[in-house]
């Protein structure tokens, strides 16, 4: 289903059409294009927001280099599964530890940062430990 964005980009700003150019990223690519498009008609140079587009994407570039933080209360949750033995609790882990953000340019960043990876191994090794123990009891 393919949503048809043009009316609501008509009833922009210029303001808010350069906003939706500079931080491309936060938007729908169709919504991205034709506010591009717009300026365009609306005769406003993109060149002049280069810079600023420019920075927004290095600094949304140092985000993702230094991952999110995990939710602590879902990384207590799992560690509870992962010392019952379960098997979410090892899921868990493996996520928190491995999973990776893969931006529009084809670079990959891990999803979480070091702490939260580290805590995340530790996790899954926790509940392997623990299930292997259950199993072999």
């Amino acid at each position: 289903m393919q949503f048809d964005f043009t009316d609501q980009i008509k009833q922009k700003t210029d303001k808010e059409l350069t906003d939706i150019y500079i931080n491309s990223r936060n938007y729908n690519p169709e919504f991205v294009r034709l506010a591009k498009e717009e300026l365009l008609a609306r005769n406003i140079v993109l060149e002049n927001f280069a810079v600023q587009k420019q920075e927004a994407e290095q600094s949304v570039k140092e985000e993702l280099k230094e991952g999110k933080d995990g939710n602590p209360l879902y990384i207590f949750l799992c560690f509870m599964l992962a010392l019952l033995g379960g098997l979410l609790g090892i899921y868990a882990g493996y996520v928190y530890s491995q999973s990776k953000i893969k931006t529009d340019g084809g670079e990959t960043y891990y999803a979480y940062n070091k702490q939260t990876r580290q805590m995340g191994k530790l996790m899954m090794l926790v509940g392997v430990l623990a299930f292997l123990f259950i199993i072999f009891r």
